[in-house]
């Protein structure tokens, strides 16, 4: 069994979400029909691929391992989503919607993980993270309007 502190665990769970948060960008721009929408979704997806390749370095460099998002939570996030898509009359805001409320879980788990005990270094990427989250919201708004 491999133990883990707070700082690490704050860390994995970032990391994990941005994962989870690439799939969901690359599910989603799979799934609308709107070509500016999906181009943006894929956009997101390559830069949260980006940033979990460098926050994997981070967690390494605290000797921890990267952990994996859970696919059962994906796949029921997917699923809700569809779902959604399906009833709504603008399926194109929906999509935005859960990527927001994405956005702010991620936001969350990031401004949680800022206040362990990291290295400075770390505390910096993370700064970057959150710089990357405002700029996804602000471009999902943009979007839909």
């Amino acid at each position: 069994m491999l133990l883990r502190n707070e700082a690490q665990m704050a860390l994995n769970q970032v990391e994990s979400l941005v994962v989870e948060s690439a799939d969901n960008y690359e599910t989603a721009a799979g799934k609308t029909d709107q070509a500016p929408l999906s181009q943006l979704l894929t956009e997101l997806a390559q830069e949260r691929r980006q940033l979990a390749s460098e926050l994997a370095a981070h967690i390494r460099a605290l000797d921890d391992l990267p952990q994996h998002p859970d696919p059962d939570r994906e796949a029921v996030g997917n699923l809700f989503t569809s779902i959604k898509t399906f009833f709504s009359d603008n399926s194109s805001d929906v999509v935005i919607d859960e990527r927001i409320r994405f956005e702010n879980e991620l936001a969350k788990a990031v401004q949680e993980a800022k206040q362990q005990a990291l290295p400075q270094v770390t505390k910096n990427f993370l700064e970057s993270v959150s710089s990357n989250i405002e700029s996804a919201r602000l471009r999902l708004e943009q979007i839909r309007h």
